[in-house]
């Protein structure tokens, strides 16, 4: 899997992490909002939801039936009692129960209570359900204030001659301990008379103001009970506070519904802000820091410092301990190791750049040295034969001119030479190619070459094959290469050095390699490394340096412009073996 791959999975995962994650916490809030809700609405209508469920909730024990705890504590918040009855009425199970609530109802006398024909002090609320084979009857009472206070209104209320509303005692000291009001109407809803009321209730209704008032209550923080007389025509009205506003902050002006929603949203939101920035840390932990590693690593590049950054141990950052890519490191694995093997080759090309530098220095200061000294034997020459105060005679002048023309033909091999290697870097090719026979061309060239008076008394040893080798080639430059490679033979090895020469088939039988075989005094790796490099001048123990450094370069470049290669192989004291192949035209004799 490539890089693409894996950051596409990883990417897919962690938006799928982030999802569920923002879900749970949108599921988490909407269950919290739901339950509080379902809280409220049992604080304000607990005869509508809350016996219901009692009795889902309730379970079947030893004793009868178990009801939820936090349903009974909510039937003693909201100042409510439960009972529990069997099909005779009887009292199985209480909750809070006064002690002026009976113990056991006739038919009769339960319903009188609940359809309020006969007079109650507490509001009664009936759930009938079968459950597990048996018949549930739930009895919910919440004491009824306001009925109770609005017929003793009713009943004892009256004016002074300054129009104040009077109250009898009982029903005045209630409404006070409860904060609640009265008011008494005409026939167009006006106010006759009041006792306690706050300033912002209104002192005129119409049809739909008391109706409104009546039905939500809890928008208007009072639950209302009302009385019209049939023959006066007038309308008493008792209010008292709601219980659960009661109970709350009295300086909140949100309904608690309105609390909730935004309590239960903002949690959401913080969650999933909280997801997201968890998730943007971890992403920048696991993505950014390796990216944030390797450009570090390529400005360490751009600054020749090959090694890759490393942590306060020393180790580099991308490995641990055991030498295994770190976790997060794991994605870029192609990129890490491209970069490491951009290191290598930088590291590599600087070395070989600053040898190459070094020997291109070196060949400069030798063949500035080449250049300068038979340039100074012509010079020096030159002054002599311009001399005025000299009379030189015919043979001495002859010897001035033989001396000069010869360091000027070295000074032209030299420039040669250089001229030579630049053209064959730039790919140079043969002018014209011809069959040669190359044993017996070779018996003639070698024989020219070991009768050079540079090389001193040359020992040269031939083996031909018994069979003809015809190769296509440019003879001059065949020439030039056995002469470069007989020469490097002898000019860097000792005088007794033997030198042998012979041809052999490759195993394909259709390329000829010719093996120049001394043994001298070798070279060490780093010479060898180097003798068929530019400016290069190779050393031995036994010889200082000599040539231009480029005759082995030249032979190098002029086999491979013949479409053959060149090998060497050398060690100190064994001699060398240079071998030089190429492609036969055809075979003659032989097996």
């Amino acid at each position: 899997m490539n890089i693409k791959h894996r950051l596409t999975v990883r990417f897919v995962i962690q938006l799928a992490v982030s999802g569920i994650l923002v879900l749970a916490a949108a599921g988490l809030s909407v269950q919290w909002m739901l339950q509080r809700f379902e809280e409220i609405q049992l604080s304000h209508d607990f005869a509508s939801v809350g016996l219901e469920k009692l009795v889902e909730s309730s379970k079947l024990g030893p004793d009868g039936f178990v009801f939820d705890p936090k349903l009974l504590d909510q039937v003693k918040a909201n100042q409510g009692w439960l009972q529990s009855l069997d099909e005779e009425g009887r009292v199985v199970l209480s909750y809070n129960t006064p002690p002026d609530v009976p113990k056991h109802y006739d038919p009769g006398e339960l319903l009188a209570y609940w359809n309020r024909t006969e007079p109650f002090p507490y509001g009664l609320y009936l759930y009938i359900q079968e459950k597990d084979g048996k018949l549930f009857t739930l009895v919910y009472g919440v004491k009824n204030e306001l009925e109770l206070l609005l017929e003793q209104v009713k009943g004892g209320a009256s004016r002074d001659e300054s129009g104040q509303l009077l109250l009898p005692d009982q029903a005045a000291a209630r409404l006070q301990s409860l904060g609640g009001y009265v008011q008494w109407l005409d026939a167009s809803g006006n106010e006759m008379a009041a006792y306690n009321k706050p300033e912002q209730i209104p002192r005129s209704y119409t049809i739909q103001d008391l109706a409104l008032r009546t039905i939500y209550k809890e928008r208007y923080g009072y639950g209302i009970a009302t009385s019209y007389n049939k023959d006066s025509k007038d309308t008493w009205i008792i209010a008292l506070p709601n219980q659960a506003r009661s109970n709350a902050n009295s300086s909140s002006l949100l309904p608690p519904e309105t609390r909730v929603m935004i309590v239960g949203v903002s949690a959401m939101l913080a969650a999933m802000l909280l997801v997201f920035i968890i998730m943007s840390l971890w992403s920048a932990h696991r993505f950014g820091a390796p990216m944030l590693h390797m450009l570090a690593w390529l400005k360490a590049l751009s600054n020749k410092v090959y090694e890759e950054p490393a942590d306060r141990k020393g180790r580099p950052r991308s490995r641990n301990s055991s030498g295994q890519w770190r976790r997060r490191y794991r994605m870029y694995t192609d990129v890490m190791q491209s970069l490491d093997q951009l290191a290598k080759t930088l590291h590599r090309d600087e070395t070989l750049r600053l040898q190459t530098q070094e020997l291109r220095e070196t060949w400069i200061s030798g063949i500035t040295h080449d250049l300068k000294t038979p340039l100074s034997a012509i010079k020096g020459y030159a002054h002599l034969l311009a001399n005025d105060g000299y009379d030189w005679s015919k043979e001495e002048v002859c010897s001035f001119s033989n001396i000069m023309l010869e360091k000027s033909t070295h000074m032209d091999t030299l420039i040669n030479d250089l001229a030579m290697t630049y053209r064959l870097q730039s790919g140079l090719f043969p002018p014209e190619t011809e069959e040669v026979e190359l044993c017996s061309w070779l018996t003639h060239t070698l024989g020219q070459a070991a009768s050079d008076p540079a090389f001193g008394e040359a020992r040269i040893s031939y083996h031909p094959l018994a069979e003809e080798v015809v190769v296509r080639t440019y003879t001059p430059w065949l020439s030039r290469i056995v002469t470069n490679l007989v020469a490097n033979a002898f000019l860097h090895n000792p005088a007794d050095t033997l030198l042998t020469v012979s041809l052999e088939w490759r195993t394909d039988h259709r390329h000829i390699c010719i093996i120049f075989s001394d043994n001298g005094s070798g070279m060490d790796e780093r010479t060898l490394d180097g003798l068929f490099e530019r400016y290069y001048r190779g050393t031995n123990t036994v010889h200082a340096s000599a040539g231009s450094g480029l005759g082995m370069a030249i032979s190098k470049g002029l086999v491979e412009a013949l479409g053959g290669h060149v090998t060497a192989e050398s060690k100190l004291g064994e001699g060398t073996v240079i071998r030089v192949v190429f492609p036969a035209a055809k075979r003659t004799g032989g097996d």
